[in-house]
C-alpha cells in the first residue's frame, strides 16, 4: 500500500505524466496506446476511476504482479528484495514515467519465473505484456528459458565484462535510422519511433548518455563478487538458475545500452538483474556477515540516493499531497 500511496501520488513526474493524464481523463478518444492498455484504463474509466486515479491502478496492478512473480520464484528475505528492487532495478521510481511499458516489465518478470516449469503460462504472460508495450515481443525469445540461460552463462565472467564493454562502443550517430527502417510503416508511423528516437536535431532522445550507461556499468564489482555463490553448494536447481539468469539479465541490461532506442529492450531484464545481488545478500544474511551486508546494500544504492538527492527525471519529488 505504501508503495501505491507512493507511485500513485506522484505529480507531474517525467516527460510523460501530461500525456498519460489526459489519456486518463478522456481515455475514449482515439489513441495509439497498445490495445489492453486501452482496454484497462476505458473500463476503469467507465467505472468511475479517472485522471489521477489511474496512476494509483496502475501502481497497485504492478505491485500485485511483481508480488505474485517473486512468491513463485521463491523470495523470502522481502525486505533485501524490496530494497533490491527500488535502488538497482530502478524499476520503482522508472514507473512514475513509462507506465505502459513498467507495467508489461512487471508481466514479464512474471513470464521469466512461468517459462521454468511452464512455456504456457510464461508465453502467455508475454501476451498480456505486449498487450501494454509492443516491445514486450522480446520474451519470446527466452521460451527455452534454462537452456538459454546455461549455453550463454557457461562463463559468466566473460560474459559480464564483455556486456560492460559492449555497452561503451560509441553507437553509430544514425543506428536508430537504420533500426527504424526494418519496422513496418504502420507501426513506425502508429508508435512515434521516427519523431522518438530518429538520431537528429528534431528528435527527444539521442544516443544514451555516457553518464548513464556508467551509473549501471558500476555496479559491475557485485556481480562479479556474486559469481562466489556459483561454487558454494548453497543454490537450489531453481536457485541457481535464476542468479544465472539474473547474470545474463544485467549483461543485457549493460549491453543494449549501445543507443537509446534498443535500450528500450533493457528494461524487461531490470527486475531479475537484482537476483544475483539477492542471492549474494541472503547468504550474507544467514552467516551473520552483517557489516558485509551493509557494505554491499550501500555500494548497490549509492547511485540511486545520488539521483535521488539530485532529484532528477523520475527521482523527483513532487506529490499531489503536498500541493494547496
Amino acid at each position: 500500500m505504501l508503495w501505491v500511496f507512493i507511485i500513485g501520488g506522484q505529480l507531474n513526474i517525467g516527460a510523460d505524466y501530461d500525456n498519460y493524464l489526459g489519456f486518463f481523463l478522456y481515455p475514449h478518444h482515439e489513441t495509439r496506446f497498445e490495445p489492453i492498455f486501452t482496454w484497462v484504463s476505458r473500463f476503469a474509466y467507465d467505472f468511475g476511476l479517472e485522471g489521477q486515479g489511474q496512476f494509483y491502478l496502475y501502481a497497485l496492478i504492478n505491485a500485485i504482479i511483481i508480488f505474485i512473480a517473486s512468491h513463485k520464484l521463491g523470495i523470502k528475505n522481502w525486505g533485501i528484495f524490496y530494497f533490491l528492487l527500488v535502488t538497482v532495478s530502478t524499476f520503482f521510481n522508472n514507473q512514475m514515467n513509462g507506465i505502459r511499458q513498467c507495467t508489461a516489465v512487471a508481466f514479464m518478470y512474471w513470464a521469466f519465473v512461468e517459462l521454468y516449469t511452464s512455456k504456457l503460462k510464461g508465453l502467455s504472460l508475454i501476451a498480456v505484456a505486449t498487450g501494454f508495450h509492443f516491445s514486450s515481443l522480446i520474451g519470446v525469445l527466452f521460451t527455452y528459458l534454462e537452456k538459454i540461460t546455461n549455453f550463454l552463462t557457461k562463463y559468466p565472467k566473460i560474459l559480464l565484462i564483455g556486456a560492460c564493454f559492449i555497452a561503451l562502443i560509441p553507437a553509430d550517430d544514425y543506428l536508430n535510422q537504420h533500426l527504424i527502417e526494418f519496422l513496418p510503416d504502420e507501426v513506425r508511423e502508429e508508435t512515434h519511433y521516427e519523431r522518438m528516437y530518429a538520431d537528429n536535431e528534431n528528435s527527444t532522445s539521442a544516443s544514451m548518455d555516457l553518464v548513464y550507461k556508467i551509473s549501471k556499468l558500476l555496479l559491475l564489482p557485485l556481480y562479479l563478487y556474486a559469481l562466489r555463490l556459483l561454487k558454494m553448494d548453497i543454490l537450489s536447481d531453481k536457485e541457481r538458475l535464476f542468479f544465472k539468469f539474473g547474470i545474463l539479465s544485467y549483461s543485457l541490461r549493460c549491453a543494449l545500452l549501445i543507443n537509446h532506442l534498443i535500450g528500450r529492450f533493457s528494461y524487461y531484464f531490470w527486475i531479475p538483474s537484482i537476483l544475483p545481488i539477492y542471492y549474494l545478500c541472503v547468504n550474507l544474511y544467514n552467516r551473520k556477515r552483517h557489516a558485509e551486508l551493509l557494505l554491499v546494500l550501500a555500494y548497490a544504492s549509492i547511485i540511486y540516493f545520488i539521483k535521488v538527492f539530485m532529484g532528477t527525471a523520475e527521482y523527483k519529488s513532487s506529490f499531489i499531497y503536498f500541493q494547496y
